[in-house]
């Protein structure tokens, strides 16, 4: 029996994610466990081809549109997947040869719609090849906002906002941004070794680590293997946390012995770094939704060595029920976001996430952050942070929560952050984008409770 090549596997993934809104990165993880046979290149071609394919697929579906006598909203998402693939590994894989793109392609095509599939494919693979050299696409100068739809492949809806939010020069950096890999940041866990030390062990791997500037317990790895292949991760040395998350916890500033509150805290990367930063003094209580996303947060803590994390099933926006609590010294609500600042690592986002999740979202972060700030004591702090760029999901949620909130005020969140990071601090927020300096766009506000 012929095994999975790297790219039905690819369509394996891009076609998983259609169906049932699947996030990439977890369904390549599966993937690597399901198909033992795939080398480490077989992996990093699989990883490169699904990224690539998710995060261009504007400018390949330009393409299809051309090409195609079938119109593009009849055409089927299998086949169109199919098609994404080729033409990614025609446009930018410069190594792999296009004999090849196009043959697997229309193989791919006719395992799953026949003969008709795979003619289908192979005359617009074909089309584009012999007008490759000329193929026009929107020019920035005539119209910007098409331009990033197409050349940038970004959501026109996203391109036409940026442009006006943030002029058009500005928002054709984001973009390009955008689509640059993601640097690989690893989070230092002090619980076990200090951030020198493991900065050695990875040198003596022939790694080529780096301390981040801004997170004290942040090395980003230059050149990293894939992730299945790196030393020290199951032993807890450390975990995979962008240096703009990792300042989440820095913002909250937990002492030890205190009692904190984690919302939504799945799967956990910041409740651990709690723990770490109070030396494993004291208690915090993690709360998710399902058991399954508590199971993460458990599975961690076992990993990294944390021993003062009390799961707890519950939904922020409702009753909390937490016997032996009459009120927590901080509260950490880390809500549930568009996820629009993660788009370098998360390009499937752009495309699985629309204006309309923007408004859902923003009255679920309401009302999260409206209901825990009855359970924090006075004097406490209760920080609020997203990973996307929206002002409906961070100033506004805010300036709506301080109208209605008048023993709260906005507390001073440069004193607690790291001297290096002042200049990401605007308007009293700490914020990360426009993107600077390798980090995903980050929002965190700190509040004080007054009265």
């Amino acid at each position: 029996m012929r095994k999975s090549t790297p790219r039905a596997i690819c369509l394996e993934i891009l076609n998983r994610i259609d169906e049932t809104d699947r996030r990439a990165d977890q369904l390549l993880t599966n993937a690597f466990k399901r198909y033992r046979h795939l080398t480490s290149l077989d992996q990093a071609f699989l990883t490169d081809l699904t990224y690539g394919t998710l995060r261009w697929r504007g400018k390949l579906d330009w393409v299809i549109r051309h090409f195609s006598k079938v119109p593009f909203e009849k055409v089927e998402s299998k086949v169109l997947n199919v098609l994404r693939i080729g033409l990614y590994q025609i446009l930018f894989m410069s190594r792999t040869p296009v004999s090849a793109a196009v043959n697997e392609s229309v193989e791919l095509a006719k395992k799953f719609r026949g003969r008709g599939g795979a003619s289908f494919t192979n005359g617009i693979l074909r089309s584009f090849l012999r007008e490759k050299e000329s193929f026009k696409y929107p020019k920035f100068e005539d119209h910007p906002a098409l331009h990033l739809a197409v050349e940038q492949s970004h959501p026109l809806w996203l391109a036409e906002r940026w442009i006006e939010e943030l002029g058009a020069e500005e928002a054709l950096r984001v973009c390009a941004s955008n689509n640059q890999p993601a640097p690989l940041t690893l989070r230092t866990n002090t619980l076990k070794i200090d951030r020198d030390r493991l900065v050695e062990k990875l040198k003596e791997r022939g790694l080529h680590p780096v301390p981040t500037l801004y997170s004290p317990d942040g090395i980003t790895l230059r050149e990293p293997p894939p992730v299945s292949e790196l030393p020290f991760l199951k032993e807890g040395l450390y975990l995979i946390q962008d240096e703009a998350s990792q300042l989440v916890t820095a913002s909250l500033d937990p002492q030890p012995g205190e009692m904190i509150l984690d919302a939504c805290a799945a799967p956990g990367g910041k409740t651990t770094h709690m723990a770490q930063r109070m030396g494993n003094s004291g208690r915090i209580y993690a709360l998710d939704l399902t058991q399954q996303k508590l199971g993460l947060i458990e599975n961690l803590c076992l990993r990294l060595g944390v021993a003062t994390v009390m799961t707890v099933r519950a939904d922020a926006r409702q009753l909390l029920s937490i016997p032996g609590i009459s009120g927590f010294d901080r509260i950490l609500a880390d809500v549930p976001c568009s996820g629009f600042g993660t788009l370098r690592r998360n390009p499937d986002l752009r495309w699985r996430k629309g204006e309309g999740d923007v408004k859902r979202l923003s009255e679920l972060q309401s009302s999260i952050l409206a209901n825990l700030s009855a359970y924090l004591k006075k004097g406490g702090t209760l920080v609020y942070s997203t990973c996307t760029v929206f002002r409906e999901e961070n100033e506004n949620i805010v300036e709506g929560f301080l109208r209605d909130h008048p023993e709260f005020q906005l507390d001073q969140i440069g004193l607690v952050l790291p001297r290096e990071s002042f200049l990401f601090v605007q308007e009293g927020y700490f914020k990360t984008f426009p993107p600077m300096d390798g980090m995903d766009g980050f929002f965190i506000a700190r509040f004080m409770k007054t009265a």
